[in-house]
């Protein structure tokens, strides 16, 4: 029976319809980390928004780079491949499915994933050495964006990158943390905390802002302000893990639990209004 009746209105209807197709492709599969998947999608499509997809298409040397370093969230990043025309429809909808090279880490084996991700602190790091490669070769106006979680913050490779990339003055480096809270198991607060977070970027050489993560407007603007900027960057997404599913929302169950049939159908009505 359907759980809920209530029209999600406080997200795009753009992300209401790829968290749609998210969940659908992580119930197919029977797979994990939709709670993660949800908590990052205005940021994935803010960070699209705001880089020069054609030269992305045809691998120019200059094309901006896009880290997902909470690889996990694979779902999630190849929806996003598929809205932006870098993925083929018929290969998103083989994700998870024996033989696909759509598996539920993302993989370079697919194009336009820049590097393979899931073993959590490595993005960061291999973002700056992509940045110090971009200096040395010159690559003025090419950019690097690494997604990354607060639970792999925890990873103390990380900080080893911020401390070179604050050193280095490394201005072309963005790095977005998806703030949710969360890590596999338990609140990121239980672990290790993390606060006060915007300091610590900051005590590194960063400049450091702080926004709404599902406020695409305020990620935009804050993007607009890495690109004019001449340090290192870092945004700090507020987000909740599984946004836009009331049954989702903050419950941490949903890192690795699949989504049914009639979550799925629950999550049309939310998101769409059972028009889909």
């Amino acid at each position: 029976m359907v759980r809920s009746n209530v029209l999600n209105r406080d997200l795009p209807i753009t992300t209401c319809r790829l968290r749609m197709r998210i969940a659908r492709l992580i119930s197919r599969a029977n797979a994990s980390h939709i709670g993660s998947c949800f908590s990052i999608v205005e940021i994935l499509d803010a960070v699209y928004q705001s880089v020069d997809i054609e030269k992305i298409k045809h691998g120019a040397k200059d094309r901006d780079r896009i880290i997902i370093s909470k690889g996990h969230a694979a779902a999630a990043v190849y929806a996003i491949l598929a809205q932006y025309g870098l993925l083929e429809n018929d290969l998103l909808e083989s994700y998870g499915i024996n033989g696909s090279l759509l598996s539920g880490h993302v993989n370079h084996f697919v194009r336009f994933i820049e590097h393979s991700t899931g073993a959590l602190g490595h993005g960061l790091p291999v973002s700056v050495g992509i940045c110090i490669g971009m200096r040395s070769r010159k690559l003025e106006t090419s950019r690097c964006y690494v997604l990354v979680g607060d639970g792999e913050l925890q990873e103390g490779s990380n900080w080893e990158a911020l401390m070179m990339a604050g050193h280095l003055k490394l201005d072309h480096l963005c790095v977005l943390v998806d703030h949710n809270g969360f890590g596999g198991v338990r609140e990121t607060s239980q672990t290790c905390s993390l606060s006060p977070l915007t300091k610590k970027f900051e005590s590194f050489g960063f400049e450091a802002v702080e926004v709404d993560g599902h406020d695409q407007s305020a990620i935009l603007d804050a993007i607009a302000g890495f690109k004019s900027g001449h340090r290192p960057f870092a945004i700090i997404c507020h987000t909740i893990k599984g946004k836009g599913a009331s049954f989702m929302e903050g419950q941490n169950v949903w890192h690795y639990r699949p989504p049914s049939k009639e979550d799925c159908e629950t999550l049309n009505i939310e998101l769409l209004g059972g028009s889909e």
